[in-house]
């Protein structure tokens, strides 16, 4: 195999797996959107029971802005990463 065949195999694997992130990420958020669950709207943290960040407002996750949205889904996948190592 020549140098630039490998190459051209390692990039193909490399777009294979991003696409594979980026559809596990789209399903996070979609499980994530029809959940109940609640988080805060100032830190993203899902509510427990306990304040978070001293506020007591919590929205269900369809009603976050949607860079907290993707914060939060960028966390479970780190979490996902992790756990799977």
């Amino acid at each position: 195999m020549s140098q630039e065949a490998f190459y051209y195999q390692v990039q193909m694997q490399e777009e294979y797996e991003m696409s594979k992130i980026k559809e596990f990420a789209q399903q996070v958020r979609k499980e994530f959107m029809s959940s109940e669950d609640l988080y805060c709207c100032y830190c993203g943290e899902h509510q427990n029971g306990a304040s978070c960040c001293g506020e007591s407002d919590f929205v269900p996750f369809a009603d976050l802005y949607e860079d907290m949205q993707d914060e939060i889904v960028q966390e479970e996948l780190y979490k996902y990463e992790e756990a799977t190592k």
